[in-house]
Parts: C-alpha cells; sequence; structure tokens
C-alpha cells in the first residue's frame, strides 16, 4: 500500500494510458463493424461461445462510439492510441523528474475534464436527454475534490452523501429510461452491463486525471521558505533543476483561488442560515412534542439491542437472500440447461456476483467499524451502493415488470426494507472520532 500511496500519481498515468492503447485497438479491431454502423446498420449478434460473448459485450460500446468516429475510425483508433502513448511518457516523466509537474498537472486538469465531457456526450446516446443529469453529480464531485482541504473535516460525512445522493438519484432516473429502451428493443439486455461498465471506466479514469492535477498542484511548493535561494531536490530519482519563477506563479494562482473562496463563502450569512434551521426543527419538535413516557414498554428499544446487531442482521439477510438467487443461477450454468446465447442469464449471474461481493464488504466494514473504529466511510459507500441498486431494481419492476430484474417482487421488496434500514441506521450514525 505504501508503494502505491508514493507513485500513485505515476500509476495513475499509466493506467489512462493502458486504458486509451486498449480502446484504440479495440476501434481497429472493429473497423468492420464501424463501418456498418455508421451505414445506419444495426447489430445482429451471433452468440455460440465465450469469444462471441466477449465481442458482443463490446458491440454496444461500438455503436455509441461509432456516432461520432465512423466516418475516421482509423484517424481516431490512431489518436487515441497514441494519446495513450503520450500519458504513459508522461508517467515515465513523472517517476524521472518534478521538473515537468506544472505543465503536467495543467495537461491532466484539461484531460479530466475532457473524460467528463467525453463521457457525458456518449451517455445521450444511451440515456438520451436525461444524460444531461450527470452534470449535478459531475459538478458536486469535483468541487468536493478541488475544495476538499477547504471544507470543514468534521462535516465530511455530509459531503459524501452529497455525492451519494446526487449519483443515486441520476442513476436511479437513467436506469429507468435505459430499462424502457430494451424494452423496445432499441438496446439489448447484454448492453446494461457493457454500457454502465464503459461509463465507469470513463468516469475513473476522469476522476483519476484530476487527482493527477490535484497531487501535483499540492506537490508544489507554497511557502516563502520553499521558494528561498536553494533548489528542493526535484527528481524522483535524480536531481533535476526548476525554476522559482514557475513556483511563484502558481503561488500566485493559488492565492486568488483562496481569496476567491473566501470571499463567496462571506458573502453568504452561515449564521442566519443555521438560525434559520434551528428554529424549523424547533418548531416541529414543539409540534411532534412524544415524551419517553408516551411510549408503551412494548415499543421501546431493549437495552440489549445495538444497532450493529441490526445492520449485521440486514447484511445476512441481504447475503442469504442473494446466494440463493445466485445459487440458482449457478446451478442453472452447471447443468447445461442453457445457452450462451442467452446473455439474460450471464448478465444476472455477474450482477449477483457483484452484489454478493459488496454485501460481504459491507458486512465485514460493519464489524471492523463496531470492533476498531475503522472504515467508518466504506461502509457508507457499500450500503449506499445497494440501497440504490435494490432501489432502483424495485422502481424497474414498478415500472417496466418483472422481465428484467435478477429477484422476484415480494424478495426484492423484504430486502429493500431491510437495505433501507441499514441505511437509515448509517445516516443516524455519528463517526466516533
Amino acid at each position: 500500500m505504501s508503494f502505491l500511496k508514493k507513485h500513485a500519481e505515476i500509476l495513475y498515468s499509466y493506467v489512462i494510458g493502458i486504458v486509451s492503447l486498449f480502446m484504440g485497438i479495440i476501434i481497429l479491431i472493429n473497423l468492420p463493424l464501424i463501418e456498418k454502423l455508421n451505414g445506419k446498420g444495426k447489430v445482429e449478434l451471433h452468440i455460440h461461445n465465450v469469444w462471441d460473448f466477449f465481442n458482443a459485450f463490446f458491440s454496444e460500446i461500438i455503436r455509441v462510439v461509432s456516432n461520432y468516429i465512423g466516418n475516421f475510425p482509423i484517424i481516431s483508433a490512431i489518436v487515441i492510441i497514441l494519446f495513450g502513448l503520450l500519458v504513459i511518457g508522461l508517467g515515465w516523466t513523472l517517476y524521472r523528474t518534478t521538473q515537468y509537474d506544472y505543465d503536467i498537472s495543467i495537461f491532466f486538469l484539461v484531460v479530466g475534464i475532457l473524460y467528463f465531457l467525453i463521457t457525458l456526450v456518449l451517455m445521450t446516446q444511451v440515456y438520451s436527454f436525461f444524460a444531461i443529469l450527470f452534470i449535478f453529480p459531475f459538478i458536486i464531485h469535483i468541487g468536493y475534490i478541488v475544495y476538499k482541504d477547504e471544507l470543514y473535516t468534521h462535516n465530511r460525512k455530509y459531503h459524501y452523501l452529497w455525492i451519494i445522493f446526487s449519483y443515486g438519484i441520476v442513476y436511479l432516473l437513467t436506469q429507468l429510461v435505459l430499462y424502457s429502451r430494451i424494452e423496445s428493443d432499441e438496446i439489448l439486455t447484454i448492453d446494461i452491463l457493457s454500457i454502465n461498465v464503459f461509463f465507469l471506466i470513463m468516469w475513473l479514469l476522469g476522476q483519476m486525471s484530476i487527482w493527477n492535477f490535484l497531487f501535483l498542484r499540492r506537490a508544489l511548493p507554497l511557502t516563502k521558505q520553499e521558494l528561498g535561494e536553494e533548489e528542493p531536490e526535484l527528481s524522483r530519482t535524480s536531481k533535476d533543476s526548476m525554476s522559482n519563477q514557475t513556483k511563484i506563479h502558481w503561488k500566485n494562482i493559488q492565492d486568488r483561488t483562496t481569496e476567491f473562496t473566501r470571499k463567496t463563502r462571506r458573502s453568504v450569512d452561515m449564521e442566519k442560515i443555521r438560525n434559520k434551521k434551528d428554529k424549523f426543527v424547533k418548531k416541529w419538535k414543539d409540534i411532534i412534542d412524544i415524551q419517553e413516557d408516551d411510549v408503551p414498554n412494548w415499543m421501546k428499544k431493549p437495552k440489549w439491542l445495538k444497532t450493529v446487531y441490526v445492520e449485521l442482521f440486514c447484511g445476512a439477510f441481504l447475503l442469504f437472500f442473494t446466494l440463493i438467487e445466485f445459487n440458482n443461477r449457478n446451478s442453472l450454468f452447471v447443468s447445461g440447461d442453457w445457452e450462451i446465447s442467452q446473455t439474460q442469464y450471464v448478465i444476472e449471474w455477474i450482477t449477483l456476483l457483484l452484489l454478493m461481493l459488496i454485501m460481504i464488504a459491507y458486512i465485514l466494514t460493519t464489524l471492523t467499524n463496531y470492533l476498531r473504529n475503522k472504515f467508518y466511510y466504506i461502509q457508507l459507500f457499500m450500503i449506499s451502493i445497494l440501497f440504490f441498486k435494490l432501489l432502483t431494481e424495485f422502481a424497474n419492476i414498478m415500472v417496466h415488470g418483472l422481465l428484467l430484474s435478477i429477484f422476484i417482487t415480494p424478495l426484492l421488496f423484504l430486502m429493500l426494507i431491510a437495505v433501507t434500514v441499514a441505511f437509515v441506521i448509517k445516516l443516524r450514525e455519528r463517526k466516533q472520532e
């Protein structure tokens, strides 16, 4: 882990470059398909083996991309490959020296913004107009990353919740749109997985780019002592040189950014907002004034019952029924009474496997948080993912019916209750310092 932390910016550069190389190669391999799709053709899948299934996984991604590169796929593939090689080269440069950190940080800022814009544009091909909704979580998330050090650390949970709810609500709405397009045969079932994985990869690449920009920016010297006459050690493997003029220029930019942030904060009367909030809360507390004596004994929580027990029970409940559904799909695979062309079974199997892994991670982080006070926020993210995933499944059943759901309705309803209870407990819980 120490190696990853020390060389994160280098590893992220390599990952961005390698993924770009892979995408360029995929485009070159699928040139005939892109030409067909550019002529408004439709993909016809004939899945007879694992390789056909692998190609089908990328078919929708190729279709989405072909709308923009269909007229010049070879040039686009070459540009993407060259971009990948460039980023790998920058990663090697970051490993050798810090001399160009400022320029490379600006490069990653531009690349990060471009990744988010490209992802948003590509999403419109799948989610139609509703893809615009992703602007809000993108802005909230990037804003948090940029101003993380300026925010009040004791409110970190609320910052994360802003990000979680923005992504969760938009995910719910866009998945409803996606499933409606599947019902109308505009998109195939296998495309649910391929599309979401593709957009997740693009989103992660954008996050890596922004993280590299911020890391390189914060790594530059900022104080007068650091900007002194003595040259700092610039190389990660050897010594090099770096001009003080560049560092002073960057320091001025940061000072102006910080001053703008402070002015923005001063323009908002936080005390007035807090007073209004307290007044609103007090008003409702006065209306709903329930004393302890008003609650019957049978409705009171037993003293021995701790919230962690409820969380573990909910996690075990979710895992148990997910295991049952997973076993049903797995038994079908083992029996051989299916064909690989029945891609919905494969998608359900993969989805259930991922859900099981998240549920196991939730149970483990719940125990670790209770016993050692660690992984509090990881637990929060795990239960949030489960909550919005099951809520989305339930919403799809209500809107589109049972056809595309991985759980039957009664079971999903019970699981939704369990995950909601665990999610609410986590929302109410305060992080122990």
